[in-house]
């Protein structure tokens, strides 16, 4: 942990270096060679009922999120840009507030008094300065680390190499996840931008088998290649983009059940922005999924993926003194109807971004899911603006055998937010969900005589960026 702590240090110091070495350059070009980003985010999460949809045992409990992070993005000539993030997320509590050999105050003992470490344990002062005894999973972790050549040789043309997020749309396939930890990739990213359109191709390398632990290097490792092309939005605040994505495991190891698999995605979205005008306003994306994956026990025993997954929204607002935005909404990922044949029907919803995508508890994965849903939001003020929604969420195939043969309802849930922008870089975001379980989820809880009850989310998150 320490080396990551040094460069946290080293990028602060950099940056602000930065200031006084290059003032002059910056007043001579008007041009700011580097900038320092961050974000520090504190959350409040009560949770009851959610992890076992019945009050018949207590599963209610209250934690503290917490995400931070710094950056220094480095702008050089001939529009080079050099991009170095680092993070650390975790919970309150998830270390304690004495960080060598002991675990809490003076390793104290209620029933006998303070308790010394053993002679031979070694120097308590040294103790102090280590991490020994301690077993957390609390660290300081490289998010993004890449190199930008921008505007190669004067032409459209960019390339960028190194960790970074790959965020595209509505992040139903490609986000950042930035709620909870975030998403980065381990990428080779290219983009053309042309007049109306950018065009990105990217490689990127999720997971890397192979020559670790004393084992030889092999090429079975796992790829993820993209084409996105994405128009610029018309007049009247049409966009639309089109994609296909390919995710490539090597494992190429014999066998049922092995990881082995090979898809492309293929997909087109539109939508249309009316922010600050009456109109319609709406977002459509239809993703189709089609490859093969290994059912073993030979390389050429193969079965074939077909899936498909699809978002649907559309509103009206209302714009007077402020915007009154109505909306409906229909979204669906297909799921296996037999599971006793070789061909694989789940949607795989490679990195999206999860959170309120279907409903604000963050329940279910977009795989095997039906959700439609009705909400209202509105601007109170410039600063301040509220929600609330009503979801309807199912399995997209009803469950066969089990205590819920048939079923497919899985609940119903109603959200409200509320929004305060304390200032340009700070936020005040207060939310709660309320789910009832439904006969897929309460016939399987009745089983062991329990009752079902709904479940709550309460959540307060304040976020600091700069």
């Amino acid at each position: 942990m320490k080396k990551f702590l040094y460069l946290f240090l080293l990028v602060a110091a950099l940056a602000g270096a930065s200031t006084f070495v290059l003032a002059a350059d910056e007043e001579s070009t008007g041009e700011k060679k580097f900038v320092l980003h961050g974000e520090i985010r504190q959350r409040g999460d009560f949770n009851d009922n959610l992890s076992d949809f019945t009050g018949d045992d207590e599963d209610s409990f209250i934690f503290f999120p917490y995400r931070a992070r710094i950056a220094a993005e480095g702008h050089f000539s001939n529009d080079v840009v050099g991009y170095f993030e680092i993070q650390s997320f975790g919970h309150w509590g998830d270390v304690p507030p004495i960080k060598g050999y002991q675990f809490g105050p003076v390793f104290g003992d209620p029933t006998s008094g303070p308790s010394n470490p053993p002679f031979g344990s070694g120097n308590t002062n040294v103790l102090q300065d280590t991490n020994s005894g301690q077993d957390f999973f609390n660290d300081v972790e490289l998010y993004q680390a890449y190199v930008a050549l921008n505007k190669i040789a004067g032409s459209d043309f960019s390339l960028k190499f190194g960790r970074q997020e790959i965020v595209k749309g509505t992040e139903m396939l490609l986000g950042d996840n930035d709620f909870y930890s975030g998403i980065s990739h381990d990428a080779f990213m290219a983009c053309w931008m042309g007049e109306h359109f950018d065009l990105d191709f990217w490689w990127s390398r999720p997971f890397q088998t192979g020559g670790t632990f004393g084992t030889n290097p092999d090429h079975q490792s796992v790829n993820f290649y993209g084409l996105y092309l994405d128009w610029d939005r018309y007049e009247n605040g049409v966009g639309w983009a089109a994609y296909i994505l390919e995710y490539e495991d090597g494992d190429t190891t014999p066998g049922p059940g092995t990881a082995r698999r090979q898809f492309y995605t293929i997909g087109a979205r539109t939508d249309r922005d009316v922010t600050g005008k009456n109109g319609f306003y709406w977002n459509a994306e239809y993703a189709l999924q089609t490859g093969e994956y290994n059912i073993g026990p030979g390389l050429g025993d193969t079965g074939d993926i077909q899936a498909f997954g699809w978002e649907g929204m559309i509103g009206y607002n209302f714009h007077g003194e402020h915007d009154h935005k109505f909306h409906v909404s229909y979204d669906m990922a297909s799921g296996d109807d037999d599971t006793t044949n070789t061909d694989a029907e789940f949607f795989d919803p490679l990195f999206q971004d999860s959170h309120n995508r279907y409903g604000f508890s963050d329940l279910f994965t977009f795989s095997d899911l039906t959700v439609w849903g009705v909400g209202y939001s509105s601007d109170i003020t410039d600063r301040q603006s509220w929600g609330v929604d009503f979801w309807n969420q199912e399995l997209s195939e009803p469950i066969v055998g089990g205590a819920a043969d048939g079923q497919d309802a899985l609940g119903q849930e109603v959200d409200a937010w509320w929004k305060f922008q304390y200032n340009p870089n700070t936020q005040v975001m207060v939310g709660t969900a309320w789910f009832d379980p439904g006969d897929a989820i309460s016939e399987v809880v009745e089983v062991g005589g329990e009752s079902a009850d709904a479940g709550i989310r309460l959540l307060a998150n304040l976020r600091l960026r700069w």
